[in-house]
């Protein structure tokens, strides 16, 4: 009798601790340049999520903020309202990208103050959940301002109990990001984002693990003789994540998870080193289009991703370029996101969120992105 107990013990306090310890989140990004096919398609697909974030909010060059995706109409006020009615979160994004601007603006006690009381009140007014902040390519002059404004913000959001969602770039370990690695180089690395700071003032922290492209030199130089363009590697997104635990705990870190891709024009030299001129985006539904009208069926490439490659001398509207150009084509799909899903929960993390629904993504990923 005291072994079963003893064994129905430990069991229990297994449950509770993996119960505790497991939960995993699947959050969608809608933008407001695609809000009607993109909120049909979460709308549609709701039960998939635990959080949306609208694609909504850009920044003035005074800190001010600017409703672009007008928020308060429709599609948006049924997709919030279904949301809440399901419990699922609604936590708008807010996307501000001027490095002149945020640098006056967080590095000012004043201007910061007035820009947290704005996003709070627009935060408490709606009722939202609370906000997803996106400020993306500051300058390292930044990092201390943008440390204070998160701390703040989180005062003033907890005081509303409100949740404070923050999205960061990605960061390439050192000996990844470089061919090689001196004292000289080293002294010269400055960071825009405090990652210890935003792993403990932010509740949740959104990890832009997209858009590698060339950005992991020794990969890249693994794979020169061969097209390698990827959104995300899974070895890349691997070495980001370990990098990143070291300052942000697991359970916060979210993991962002591309639907799209790019097309490139390519040139091989002699030697067979390829060089490459990006085109344009490429989500999946463009992507499956082109290639079915060319014929062609993708490939799954080392990356995980899908990939292909054809020449033509006209472009997509058949258009006459000159002389005979050769393409390259590669683009993520619910096979690559399933993979990076497995990872997330393989390192016990606070779960993926999906950039972007937009109604061009592969229609394959609600079936991988299971609650």
């Amino acid at each position: 009798m005291i072994k079963l107990l003893t064994t129905l013990f430990v069991f229990s306090q297994f449950f509770f601790y993996a119960h505790a310890v497991t939960t995993f989140t699947h959050a969608a990004w809608i933008p407001y340049w695609k809000k009607t096919d993109g909120a049909s398609t979460t709308l549609a697909n709701l039960n998939r999520f635990d959080e949306i974030s609208p694609f909504s909010y850009e920044v003035t060059d005074t800190g001010s903020l600017i409703d672009a995706s007008r928020i308060r109409q429709e599609p948006w006020t049924s997709l919030i309202l279904e949301a809440k009615k399901k419990g699922i979160k609604v936590y708008p994004s807010i996307l501000w990208i001027d490095r002149d601007a945020m640098e006056k603006t967080l590095n000012n006690k004043t201007e910061r103050k007035l820009h947290i009381d704005e996003i709070v009140s627009e935060v408490v007014y709606y009722g939202f959940d609370g906000i997803d902040i996106d400020y993306e390519g500051k300058s390292a002059e930044t990092r201390v301002g943008f440390s204070a404004f998160l701390k703040e913000l989180s005062a003033q959001l907890k005081k509303n109990k409100k949740t404070l969602i923050c999205t960061i770039e990605a960061r390439t370990p050192v000996d990844s990001r470089y061919s090689k690695v001196t004292k000289e180089i080293l002294a010269k690395i400055e960071y825009s984002n405090d990652y210890k700071a935003i792993g403990k003032y932010c509740d949740k922290v959104r990890l832009m693990t997209y858009d590698q492209i060339d950005g992991d030199v020794k990969l890249s130089t693994q794979y020169k003789n061969e097209l390698y363009r990827p959104i995300a590697d899974i070895a890349w997104v691997k070495k980001v994540l370990t990098l990143t635990l070291r300052d942000i705990p697991a359970h916060k870190i979210i993991v962002g998870v591309a639907t799209y891709g790019y097309k490139y024009e390519y040139t091989t030299s002699s030697t067979g080193t390829i060089a490459y001129k990006k085109i344009g985006s490429m989500n999946y539904k463009y992507a499956d289009e082109l290639a079915k009208s060319l014929g062609i069926t993708p490939v799954r490439n080392k990356a995980g991703e899908l990939e292909f490659s054809y020449a033509s001398s006209t472009d997509l509207s058949n258009k006459t370029v000159g002389s005979m150009k050769t393409y390259y084509v590669t683009y993520s799909d619910s096979v690559a996101i399933a993979e990076k899903i497995r990872i997330a929960k393989l390192y016990h993390l606070g779960g993926v969120a999906v950039f972007k629904i937009d109604g061009a993504q592969d229609p394959a990923i609600f079936g991988v992105i299971q609650k």
